[in-house]
């Protein structure tokens, strides 16, 4: 039996220690993944990658960062969370009636290695020290304000058939090494990472019950 997919969309226009990575809670997605081959997440960054990109940041400043941005918006694709799971190893159909509701979610989120610090403002997480506005790269997200839905959706689960409800979505990936001096000193350094959801919606799989 093929897989039948029905995909709800909830479109969202547009989260010196030894390269501990300090990080967003879209790393603690179920999975999350580049599109292409050949990028990283900083959680992925050896010393290798560090040295090289550290030699790119140029000279000293009298005060302030120099960054470079190692991958500039490249797209992701991630299975947020699993809401729901129903299976029917019954001879006889199942009908379920599952309630889903839509809610404000974070768009944009990061995560830092070394000793880049963050900062929380409300509801709102960043750099400290104006890192961002110092970085060259697509992350800019708009904000959206998003009045909560609720919605149901009937299921008919047949016997020997499994029924996922998950959260899934795609988004972009900027980040790169920062070092900030002052009065020509370098007391901070780093990996930055900024992650920008796209879309997020709700997929609903119905699929054969592996014997």
């Amino acid at each position: 039996m093929k897989k039948i997919i029905i995909v709800f969309l909830v479109l969202f226009t547009l989260s010196l220690e030894k390269n501990l990575v300090k990080a967003g809670d879209y790393l603690a997605y179920q999975d999350i993944s580049f599109v292409s081959h050949g990028n990283k997440f900083i959680s992925q960054f050896n010393e290798d990658d560090y040295k090289k990109y550290y030699k790119k940041l140029g000279k000293r400043r009298f005060f302030g960062w120099r960054t470079f941005t190692v991958f500039d918006g490249i797209k992701v694709i991630y299975d947020k969370e699993t809401m729901y799971i129903l299976e029917n190893t019954g001879t006889t159909p199942i009908q379920q009636i599952y309630s889903m509701k839509t809610e404000e979610s974070v768009k944009k989120q990061y995560s830092v290695s070394g000793n880049i610090g963050l900062s929380v403002k409300g509801d709102a997480g960043g750099f400290k020290l104006g890192l961002e506005d110092n970085i060259k790269g697509s992350i800019t997200a708009n904000t959206l304000k998003k009045e909560d839905e609720r919605f149901e959706v009937k299921l008919d689960v047949d016997p020997n058939t499994r029924v996922v409800v998950m959260i899934k979505g795609e988004g972009k990936i900027t980040n790169g090494v920062a070092k900030y001096y002052r009065f020509f000193k370098n007391v901070k350094k780093g990996g930055f990472e900024v992650f920008v959801v796209t879309t997020e919606y709700f997929s609903l799989v119905k699929e054969p019950i592996d014997e």
